[in-house]
């Protein structure tokens, strides 16, 4: 079963920069949770698991929800980046804490 999580943290970029710097910044570290980006847009970035070999464990981890979304909003001193999803259990540690994803954005 997948598990839930959530982080919150500040960067001193806009909100258009800090999209931009999210993109390419998450990309390994959502990869060690087993997720990919799969869309960008205004509201913000959206991760999944990937379709692939072996095939059965993929679709399992689709039906099981595991995903991850990154929003990016205006604050006072920049931008309020919020990370949340659902991955499976053994990677919920690593995906709700806040030091993993700092380091990755360098904030």
């Amino acid at each position: 079963m997948s598990k839930k999580f959530t982080v919150e943290l500040s960067l001193a970029e806009a909100p258009d920069e800090a999209r931009a710097r999210a993109a390419t910044a998450l990309k390994r570290p959502a990869q060690q949770l087993g997720l990919r980006l799969k869309s960008t847009g205004t509201d913000g970035l959206v991760f999944q698991p990937s379709w692939g070999f072996p095939f059965l464990v993929n679709t399992w981890r689709h039906l099981d929800r595991q995903q991850m979304s990154v929003r990016v909003e205006p604050a006072a001193d920049g931008s309020r980046v919020t990370i949340s999803g659902a991955v499976m259990g053994g990677k919920h540690a690593q995906a709700e804490n806040a030091e993993f994803w700092r380091e990755a954005l360098g904030a």
